[in-house]
């Protein structure tokens, strides 16, 4: 998988995280609206799962 979605929920015992591992980035969507209900929503955190070379600079990318 290439991103780490984080989504964090308000629930009455305190802040639900919930972990989700995608390929592409539109697939978030699908996760937000197949609940809990999406004004619950506290925080959305989105990281890369880096698998190519540390250091990659956007100049060396567009070589490759």
């Amino acid at each position: 998988m290439r991103w780490s979605v984080e989504i964090i929920y308000r629930t009455e015992r305190g802040e639900n995280v919930v972990d989700h591992y995608v390929e592409e980035l539109g697939e978030i969507e699908e996760i937000v609206e197949r609940g809990p209900d999406w004004n619950t929503i506290e925080q959305i955190r989105i990281d890369l799962i880096r698998v190519c070379t540390p250091g990659l600079t956007v100049e060396q990318a567009e070589k490759s």
